[in-house]
């Protein structure tokens, strides 16, 4: 197999710059609420359970559409499919900005989340199929720098902004840009996919939804015999969801891929890393302003740090990954998150603001040398015709993941707040160590099975040999 790189026209260029822009502003928008769920609380009067919804469940719906990636990006042809996304962030985006209350913002949120949950994966789907096999790795880390610099960037820039304007400028400065990507698809992306007749599985969609709805509410409400019952009913209709694709000849969702037990073992570790990085992007704004009693700006600027240093790890672990593959790379970038992340467990109202970013700043760090290329590890070890389907069902169980854990990470530290005798601070303080306890866990877990992971993946079944 030849390994020349694949020279690219100037309309290629353009092409990929305006995929990358838009998966920019997607991502950007999953973390940039975390910020401001303290000023939202505040101008609707809502409680902390509540406002979360607005990340947890953004990321919930995120994590519904994203099975649905390969039936819209066989049904409609790439240009159209990608133009109608962002017209639909772009209209989601308008009314949150415009919101009289909370009810309104929350249901731009989703619209929000049902446009991104298609574009995302559509994004690296291209990458995938633009890039050969052996500058997947590079190709990742570039689409890394701006994907995993969205959610690292969002709190930063939400405290920056929430300095001097209203929460409502988050919405209204990502409007511009919206337009700006549609504008851009208008002129630069094309179809580089065949569509095929293919039809949606309506009873699929809504047992996932129901599945992980289900889920993500029994995690909300953790520590009542109410949570314990949504969960059972999540575990019951995905399971029937589980056994619908994998009798039907069009499954919604491709589940073969987990024939291959490099593609498995990678997504899962790529769903809890995801867990990390988004529990702690959500706990250190609530950490700074509830208990240190900082403003949203402070815990912005100590999270810039880790924003940078994510997005500079993210092309360095693509070169690293094409040139020695992904073990090494994975127990290192776990062993460095653990490493950071211990200390956070004894943070109090002491502890100095340089110490938590530096620590954030460690973890993120080790984040960013796996995050991107486990995904990349598990697609190669997956034949030519599933590899839109594994991005699809990769996507998915790190959205799904993300959304449940840090639904549990953060209602954790509600239950233990509330049931400590002292200050409301102190009682804080617990809270918020017991998720940093429960983060750490969920990384040394990640390091475990880090330890099986194959270095280098091939497709390790064909397609024929399903079929029989």
């Amino acid at each position: 197999m030849s390994t020349k790189a694949k020279k690219f026209s100037l309309q290629d260029y353009l092409f990929i710059a305006t995929v990358l822009l838009g998966a920019f502003l997607s991502s950007l928008t999953e973390t940039i609420m975390n910020n401001a769920l303290p000023t939202i609380m505040t101008a609707f009067s809502v409680s902390q359970d509540t406002a979360q919804w607005l990340s947890t469940g953004y990321i919930l719906v995120v994590g519904i559409m994203m099975p649905a990636t390969a039936y819209f990006m066989d049904r409609f042809n790439l240009r159209s499919l990608f133009i109608g996304t962002f017209s639909l962030f772009l209209a989601a985006t308008l009314l949150a900005g415009l919101a009289p209350n909370f009810q309104l913002l929350f249901i731009g949120r989703m619209l929000q989340a049902v446009s991104v949950g298609v574009s995302m994966p559509v994004a690296s789907n291209v990458l995938m199929l633009i890039f050969p096999k052996e500058q997947r790795g590079m190709a990742m880390g570039l689409s890394g720098v701006v994907v995993i610099l969205g959610p690292a960037l969002g709190p930063t820039l939400a405290g920056w902004i929430l300095k001097t304007h209203s929460w409502r400028m988050l919405f209204h400065m990502i409007s511009p840009i919206a337009a700006a990507v549609v504008i851009c698809a208008l002129f630069f992306v094309h179809n580089i996919t065949q569509t095929k007749p293919v039809k949606l599985d309506w009873l699929s969609l809504l047992l996932s939804t129901v599945g992980l709805g289900a889920l993500l509410y029994g995690f909300s409400s953790f520590g009542t015999w109410m949570a314990y019952l949504w969960i059972m009913i999540g575990l019951i209709v995905l399971a029937v969801f589980t056994k619908r694709q994998l009798s039907t000849t069009q499954p919604f969702l491709e589940l073969r891929v987990f024939k291959s037990s490099s593609f498995t073992r990678t997504t899962f570790l790529a769903a809890l890393v995801s867990v990390v990085m988004l529990g702690a992007e959500l706990l250190i704004p609530l950490y700074v302003q509830n208990v240190h009693q900082g403003s949203a700006l402070t815990s912005g600027l100590i999270m810039l740090p880790g924003a940078v240093a994510m997005m500079l790890m993210s092309p360095i672990s693509g070169h690293l990954f094409d040139k020695y593959g992904i073990k090494g790379l994975t127990l290192i970038g776990f062993i460095i998150t653990i490493v950071a992340t211990i200390p956070m467990i004894f943070f109090n109202t002491q502890t100095s603001y340089w110490i938590i970013s530096f620590c954030y700043t460690l973890r993120m760090a080790g984040i960013g040398l796996i995050s991107m290329q486990l995904i990349t590890s598990g697609i190669n070890a997956l034949p030519k015709e599933l590899l839109v389907h594994g991005n699809s069902v990769a996507s998915t169980i790190r959205q799904a993941a993300s959304s449940l854990g840090t639904a549990f990470i953060v209602t954790l530290s509600s239950v233990v707040s509330k049931n400590i005798d002292g200050s409301h601070v102190q009682a804080l303080e617990t809270g918020y160590r017991w998720s940093f306890v429960a983060t750490t866990a969920i990384a040394v877990l990640g390091l475990l099975i880090a330890l099986q992971l194959r270095n280098k993946t091939t497709p390790e079944f064909q397609m024929k040999h399903l079929d029989k």
